[in-house]
């Protein structure tokens, strides 16, 4: 049996203080440490770290802990791993930065994934992987049914990728294994956004035996759970580690803990379910339409799941993609960065073009509504800006 390294994409949530966290004081990479081995780095993907920074994940953490790290967005989304652009420049500046985690040997994989868009290009893959160094490990995360075919897997053997396994609503949660260690990521199964859900045991039950068969086959296998809110990561990636057979006592704690929380507070019953019907989702609509006409608000509606991607969201920042477009809201400066067409030629009127409303339709209601109401009541202190290409 190969090692079995199971934690959570990020670690620093203040929805997980209470069910996770005892409080807001509280040391969150160490507490989380003292459960789970392991832990995936969300903030490389929206910034470079300070070395600092990396100096603290290395002294902050256990001996045997180990991290993984995605692939900042300048080089898998904005450059789109194309060489004659220079990501191969970006990746090489970003390594550098990490090498101290590296060092360490508390760096177990970098995480190259990849946007929706991202369709089948194996010779960019390919110019791409050429300056993979032999010192780090990489998987890659497709979200693009085009690149499942045989010539992907030969080309993820050829320079030793593993492919990134996925439980999600755009690619089927097939076992792929194409080098000597595997990867996992469970987002959840909602739509707006994927990742506000929480696993039923019966959804993780199938996930047992691939795991198992991921474990006897390679030297190490990482799995993570990205469905952070409410603190549903932790207490399925406890629950999956204990159909597994693999529970420890601090883990089992934990488990209990979490347990307790859930039973007494809404918290366990608010899943993206709840978020996509009901008067709460009809109310979110009747604002969109003091700002966008229905038509427009009608073919916001049409744009499929798989064409948006919420990079970040917080009550302060939204960050975004809809098909090829970049949406950025930013609530603390006032100001919503949009670059298509449409978009460009209703600023002057401060209104909304389909791909920001679509954002706005596609961000749990409690969001949406609040980012809304500002907009709305607070109209002339809004920025409407335009994104040049």
């Amino acid at each position: 049996m190969g090692q079995l390294l199971v934690g959570t994409s990020g670690w620093s949530y203040r929805e997980w203080e209470g069910p996770f966290y005892s409080s807001s004081s509280e040391r969150k990479l160490a507490r989380y440490a003292e459960i789970f081995p392991t832990a995936e780095i969300n903030s490389t993907f929206y910034a470079y770290p300070s070395r600092g920074l990396v100096w603290g994940w290395v002294k902050n953490t256990p001996d045997d802990f180990v991290f993984a790290a995605k692939l900042p967005r300048l080089i898998t989304h904005d450059k789109m791993l194309e060489v004659s652009d220079g990501a191969h420049m970006d990746l090489k500046s970003f390594l550098d930065v990490m090498q101290p985690l590296n060092a360490a040997g508390k760096l177990g994989c970098l995480l190259i994934q990849l946007p929706p868009s991202f369709d089948y290009r194996p010779q960019t893959l390919q110019q791409f992987f050429e300056f993979l160094p032999d010192s780090f490990e990489f998987a890659v995360e497709f979200r693009n049914l085009s690149w499942l075919r045989d010539e992907t897997w030969d080309l993820l053997r050829e320079h030793s990728v593993a492919y990134t396994n996925v439980d999600e609503p755009l690619l089927p949660p097939t076992v792929h294994l194409t080098t000597d260690f595997a990867y996992i990521r469970w987002h959840g199964r909602g739509q707006r956004p994927w990742f506000n859900y929480r696993y039923k045991p019966q959804e993780l039950e199938p996930w047992v035996p691939k795991v198992e068969k991921m474990a006897r086959s390679t030297k190490k296998t990482f799995g993570f759970f990205n469905n952070h809110f409410h603190g549903f990561a932790v207490e399925n990636g406890l629950q999956i580690l204990e159909m597994l057979g693999r529970l420890t006592p601090a883990q089992r704690e934990a488990r209990k803990k979490i347990d307790e929380f859930m039973r007494k507070g809404p918290a366990a019953q608010q899943t993206i379910t709840e978020f996509e019907g009901g008067p709460e989702r009809k109310a979110l609509k009747d604002m969109l339409t003091l700002l966008v006409d229905r038509g427009r608000l009608r073919r916001a509606e049409k744009i499929p799941d798989g064409e948006v991607e919420i990079l970040f969201s917080s009550a302060r920042k939204v960050e975004a993609r809809v098909k090829r477009y970049v949406v950025n809201i930013d609530a603390k400066q006032r100001s919503i960065a949009h670059d298509c067409d449409d978009w460009g030629k209703r600023i002057p009127q401060k209104l909304f073009c389909k791909h920001v409303a679509r954002v706005l339709l596609t961000l749990p209601e409690s969001l949406g509504s609040k980012l809304l109401e500002d907009v709305i009541h607070q109209k002339a202190l809004w920025e409407f800006r335009y994104l040049s290409s």
